[in-house]
């Protein structure tokens, strides 16, 4: 992310789209503060409700959340409802801060902000060349430019960037490098042996927790739980067999692990839409040679 661009901050009103249909964007800025005229105490302020995200480009300052202080440095990021207990400022030993910054209304946005802050937290990290930090250099210039001209160009744009956020928050949870050992190894476990595994009480116990609790650190890894994990990979597997086989799917059922076709048929419906043997067929669907499920 390049710092050389304009300061200023540019705040929307529009009046052109109904509120409750579309995404509302409520200020961008590029700024560079220091000293300890930079405080915003998140309780005290009268523009809310408001969603932040804010991002250090060069410097560093700080955000109080959760009894806890953040250093938020270049490449960082935090994270905040307005109004909500938290405090941010500019370091006390004077070194500027510089940032970009995005508010928006929460309206239409409250269960996306919910997902993105419970998995990033208040604070993360946003390498300067990920989708975020360009999708908030090139919002800022836009509206430095006046190219943000009414509701509709401006709720696009906070599309966009929750999108990205949504999708960067859950990258974490795709990429088995960030689970804990035991819940990887776990994982490797049920894609290796899908189709003749033990009960999910032997895969906790090889984790070295009980059942209840492996189940709970499994989702929280991996936001599935061990069984629809399962199911995933079983589903995905039987793509294959019921595309570039002949089998009955009573022995496709068995191939990935399932007792017999019924359920196998019930569950291949809840999870796709629509049955294995139209699947197979492309009668009534599109003609499909894979599903991705995430």
């Amino acid at each position: 992310m390049q710092s050389s661009t304009p300061l200023g901050v540019y705040g929307f009103r529009f009046l052109d789209t109904p509120g409750d249909a579309f995404y509302q964007l409520f200020a961008l800025g590029h700024e560079v503060r220091s000293g300890p005229s930079y405080s915003w105490d998140g309780l005290q302020r009268s523009d809310g409700p408001l969603l932040l995200l804010q991002y250090t480009v060069s410097g560093h300052g700080f955000l109080e959340n959760g009894g806890r202080v953040h250093r938020i440095g270049p490449g960082q990021a935090f994270l905040v409802d307005i109004p909500s207990r938290h405090r941010y400022y500019a370091s006390p030993e004077g070194e500027a801060w510089e940032f970009y910054f995005i508010l928006l209304r929460p309206y239409g946005l409250e269960t996306h902000w919910k997902h993105i802050t419970e998995r990033t937290g208040p604070a993360a990290d946003i390498p300067p060349d990920s989708p975020v930090a360009h999708l908030l250099l090139d919002a800022f210039h836009a509206a430095a430019r006046g190219r943000i001209t009414d509701g509709y160009l401006a709720s696009s744009l906070v599309y966009r960037l929750v999108m990205e956020l949504l999708r960067f928050s859950s990258a974490r949870r795709r990429d088995k490098e960030h689970w804990p050992p035991a819940i990887r190894t776990a994982a490797l476990r049920l894609e290796a042996d899908y189709a003749r595994l033990p009960g999910m009480e032997e895969i906790a116990k090889e984790a070295g927790m009980s059942a209840s609790h492996f189940t709970r650190s499994f989702h929280r890894a991996t936001g599935y739980t061990p069984v629809e994990y399962l199911t995933k990979i079983r589903i995905e597997a039987s793509f294959d067999l019921l595309r570039r086989s002949s089998l009955p799917i009573e022995e496709v059922a068995k191939a990935v692990g399932y007792s017999g076709g019924s359920y196998f048929s019930r569950v291949f419906r809840e999870w796709v839409g629509f049955s294995p043997g139209d699947f197979r067929s492309g009668r009534e669907v599109t003609a499909l040679q894979h599903v991705t499920f995430d």
